[in-house]
C-alpha cells in the first residue's frame, strides 16, 4: 500500500474517532474462538476508561456490567450467536464509583462453515436519556396517585350528593318531583361509576369500555327492574374510552335506558332491552335498543332527557341514528382514541 493510501486510510479512522467520540458512541471486536475483545478509543471514552484498561476477554467485559443487569446482557449476546439476530439491549456500566447507561447493538459475522467467528459492536452512553427518563416517569407516577386520590375523593363527595338528593326525594309529595330526583341522581350515580374506574385504573386518561358501561347497567338493574320483566342485556367489546368521551356516553346509556325502562313496554308487561358497544378500526359504535312499542305511544319519551342526549352525543362528535322498527334504537357512532401507539413507535437511543 502507498504512503499516500496509509495517509488516507490513518485520516479516515481519525475521522471516524472523531465522530464517535462527538456522539458519545464507541465500538467493539470480539473474536470468539480465541476470547479476545478489541475496543477503539472512542469506546473507551464512553464507559471513562483509559484504554490500557479495556477489557481483553468476554469476562473482562461482563465483569463492568452491573451484576443486575448481566444475565439478561449475555442472554442478549448468546441469543445473536445462535440465532443471527442483532443484539439490541441497554445495560447498566459500573466503573468505579460512576454508573452508565450503555446502549449497545451488535451483530454476528460467521465463517464460511457456518461457525461464528467474531461479533461487531457499537455502544452509546445513554446516561443523560434514561435520566430524563426516569424523572419523567417519576413524575407521571406522582401525578397519577394524585389524579387517583382526586377520583377517590370525587367519588366519596358523589356518594354524599346521592344521599342527600335520596333523602330530599324521599320528602317528595308530588310524583313528578320524585322522578325528577331519580334521574338526578342515576345521572351522578353514572359519573360516580366513571371515578371508581379511574380511581382504579392505570391509566387514567382511558376507561375500559365493559367495565365501565357493565357497572351502569348493573346500577340499572338494582334501581329499577328488581320487580318487573324487562331485561338488560349488554354485549360490549373491549375497547378504551377517552376520559373526555367517558361521562357523555355513560349519560347517554343512562338516560336512553331509563326512558326504555319507563316508557317502551305496556305497564307490567316483558320487554328487551340490549345495551351494545362495537368497534372497528378506530370507529365505534353504541347502540340501545329495545323490542317495546316504538315512537308512537301515548307515554312522553322526548323532553330533557332527548335534549340532554342530543347534546352529549354532539359533545363527543357522534353521528346519531334513530330506528323505531320492532321497538327503538339509538345508534351512536363516533372515533375512539388510538391507545399504545406511542408504545409502538418509541424511538430507539441515538436513533
Amino acid at each position: 500500500m502507498s504512503q499516500g493510501a496509509l495517509d488516507f486510510a490513518h485520516s479516515e479512522r481519525e475521522r471516524l474517532i472523531a465522530a464517535l467520540k462527538a456522539s458519545r458512541a464507541g465500538t467493539w471486536r470480539w473474536n470468539i474462538a480465541e476470547d479476545i475483545v478489541e475496543w477503539d478509543d472512542a469506546l473507551c471514552e464512553v464507559y471513562g476508561i483509559p484504554p490500557e484498561q479495556s477489557p481483553r476477554t468476554s469476562r473482562d467485559f461482563l465483569a463492568l456490567i452491573h451484576p443486575d443487569d448481566r444475565d439478561m446482557a449475555w442472554r442478549s449476546v448468546s441469543n445473536c450467536i445462535e440465532t443471527g439476530t442483532d443484539a439490541d439491549y441497554q445495560f447498566r456500566a459500573i466503573v468505579g464509583d460512576t454508573v452508565r447507561w450503555i446502549y449497545d447493538r451488535s451483530a454476528i459475522v460467521r465463517n464460511p462453515d457456518g461457525s461464528p467467528a467474531y461479533m461487531l459492536g457499537a455502544c452509546l452512553d445513554v446516561t443523560a436519556q434514561r435520566r430524563v427518563q426516569e424523572e419523567r416517569d417519576e413524575a407521571l407516577k406522582r401525578q397519577t396517585l394524585l389524579l387517583n386520590e382526586l377520583s377517590h375523593r370525587v367519588k366519596n363527595h358523589l356518594a354524599m350528593i346521592v344521599g342527600l338528593l335520596r333523602l330530599k326525594g324521599a320528602r317528595q309529595q308530588d310524583p313528578q318531583a320524585k322522578e325528577d330526583f331519580a334521574r338526578a341522581i342515576d345521572r351522578v350515580s353514572t359519573i360516580a361509576h366513571l371515578h371508581e374506574q379511574l380511581y382504579r385504573a392505570e391509566d387514567v386518561t382511558l376507561v375500559d369500555v365493559p367495565s365501565y358501561l357493565g357497572e351502569i347497567c348493573d346500577s340499572l338493574r338494582r334501581s329499577m327492574l328488581t320487580d318487573t320483566s324487562i331485561v338488560l342485556e349488554q354485549k360490549l367489546e373491549s375497547a378504551f374510552l377517552h376520559i373526555d368521551q367517558a361521562v357523555p356516553v355513560g349519560l347517554i346509556v343512562n338516560e336512553l335506558v331509563t326512558n326504555a325502562i319507563k316508557y317502551a313496554f305496556e305497564p307490567h308487561g316483558p320487554g328487551r332491552i340490549v345495551v351494545r358497544f362495537r368497534v372497528v378500526g378506530e370507529i365505534a359504535t353504541l347502540t340501545i335498543s329495545d323490542n317495546g312499542r316504538g315512537l308512537g305511544l301515548p307515554a312522553p319519551r322526548q323532553g330533557v332527557g332527548s335534549r340532554l342526549v342530543r347534546d352529549l352525543a354532539m359533545q363527543i362528535g357522534a353521528r346519531l341514528r334513530v330506528m323505531a322498527r320492532r321497538g327503538v334504537t339509538c345508534s351512536f357512532r363516533f372515533k375512539l382514541p388510538l391507545v399504545g401507539e406511542a408504545a409502538k413507535h418509541q424511538a430507539r437511543p441515538g436513533g
